[in-house]
């Protein structure tokens, strides 16, 4: 998923189109490492233009399995977005906006910018670092782990106030 700068620049002012698809096994988001179910589907263009600047326009699309913070149950988040990119030679600064165009610097001696880490960015943008399966999730039994979602009438034999579990903590219930 690269952009060739040759190709570009011997079309300076064409649109160059983008039509991809690849495989991703995982992404890498809040220490997690989250399935992708789906082939990334990327399509879109580029246009080289007189000052060395590169507008991207792309399209992309994929299912990501997150996993509900609760239950641990996996959820399917589509992602479907639509993405404003300008890639310039000279910038200071690695990364800046202007309203919806994301800006990124490029080294113009190199010969092609690979679009793929810039997309996971984008993706990581529509995952919820929180998901939850559903707004009311019960989430699992702090004793026995049970998913509290499926078993509605669930009940752990609870100790009784006071009475110690492990027996070198006998002491320290006597004082509750």
């Amino acid at each position: 998923m690269e952009l060739q700068l040759s190709e570009l620049k011997n079309n300076e002012g064409q649109l160059i189109s983008i039509d991809e698809s690849g495989s991703l096994d995982t992404i890498s988001f809040h220490d997690d490492e989250l399935e992708v179910r789906e082939d990334l589907r990327i399509t879109g263009g580029a246009i080289f233009t007189s000052e060395e600047v590169i507008d991207v326009s792309l399209d992309f699309s994929t299912t990501v399995i997150e996993h509900c913070r609760r239950c641990l149950e996996p959820i399917e988040t589509d992602i479907d977005r639509h993405e404003e990119i300008e890639f310039r030679p000279d910038m200071d600064a690695e990364v800046t906006s202007e309203g919806n165009l994301s800006i990124y610097k490029y080294e113009s001696g190199s010969g092609a910018i690979d679009l793929l880490p810039y997309i996971i960015r984008f993706i990581k943008l529509d995952l919820d670092p929180y998901p939850l399966c559903k707004d009311d999730c019960q989430g699992l039994c702090p004793k026995c782990g049970a998913n509290l979602n499926e078993e509605e009438d669930h009940s752990c034999e609870t100790e009784e106030e006071g009475e110690a579990k492990d027996p070198r903590m006998e002491k320290l219930a006597e004082l509750l």
